[in-house]
């Protein structure tokens, strides 16, 4: 009996040692929706109604985000490319495949690799200042400022930013595509022997545009999901200095799991795994 009432009893410290951290996933999960619902009326229903004003932001930040952001990730996915004929052209030369090459990195690229590995860097050069700059105005009271002067912080701060990476990811990815089937290209020709022509001839056989649509879904999805979970941590931001480092480094871990869970789901539901 002794050892009965044991066992329940530690069941139930477990249960509710598991409380607190579940119930503060789930509020962090209920402000981040409401803050992405928050921010789709602000940019698109907001500006019709004149509650925001994002023309003053929009362009300065779309080229922060996109253009700015743009050697990064042509220097990274030139290598992946590079990379992906390395890794992939030993076994299929061994098959006596070795002109497949072009195809299957630039079948990779297009479904998984450039969505992703833009998304990535994204999170790093852009979601953390994203979280860096909200913290800051919201420990110097900045905030609360504009509030006071009755402008909407979303609609001033967040909407600019969503409308940007919504914008400009689908553009870097499609760069990320070509700079990537690029740097295939320069390996392949000097370590198989592929010519360019032979590599845009088997790459266009192997891809079609329901490959190039999937990656550009994606790249849309992770830009709503870095957008809104680093202006959320930025928003929350509380105790100084201390409180903004630790946000940011959650924000960014925070927004590659949700990437990774995000691409994770989405590759199941195009390939007809799920639903």
């Amino acid at each position: 009996m002794n050892r009965v009432a044991a066992l329940f009893g530690s069941i139930g410290r477990g249960v509710f040692s598991c409380k607190r951290p579940t119930v503060t996933f789930l509020l962090h999960v209920s402000g981040a929706w409401h803050l992405f619902l928050t921010t789709l009326y602000f940019s698109t229903i907001g500006p019709l109604r004149g509650r925001s004003k994002l023309r003053p932001q929009l362009f300065v930040m779309m080229r922060n985000v996109g253009v700015q952001s743009f050697p990064i990730v042509s220097l990274v996915s030139f290598l992946m490319g590079a990379i992906l004929v390395l890794q992939s052209g030993e076994p299929l030369r061994e098959f006596g495949q070795i002109q497949e090459v072009p195809g299957a990195v630039g079948l990779s690229l297009t479904r998984e690799i450039s969505p992703l590995i833009t998304a990535m860097i994204m999170t790093a050069r852009v979601g953390g200042s994203f979280t860096a700059v909200l913290a800051s105005m919201k420990i110097n009271e900045e905030i609360m400022a504009l509030e006071t002067m009755a402008i909407h912080p979303v609609g001033y701060l967040v909407a600019p930013r969503f409308i940007s990476m919504m914008v400009m990811m689908p553009c870097l990815t499609v760069f990320s595509y070509l700079v990537g089937m690029a740097g295939g290209a320069v390996v392949a020709g000097m370590v198989y022997d592929i010519s360019t022509a032979q590599y845009v001839e088997k790459t266009i056989d192997w891809i079609n545009m329901t490959d190039v649509n999937s990656g550009l879904v994606k790249s849309g999805m992770f830009g709503a999901l870095i957008t809104t979970i680093s202006c959320y941590f930025g928003l929350i931001t509380e105790g100084g200095s201390v409180g903004l480092g630790r946000n940011i480094m959650v924000a960014v871990v925070t927004s590659l799991v949700a990437v990774i869970v995000a691409d994770a789901l989405a590759t199941a539901f195009i390939n007809n795994y799920i639903f």
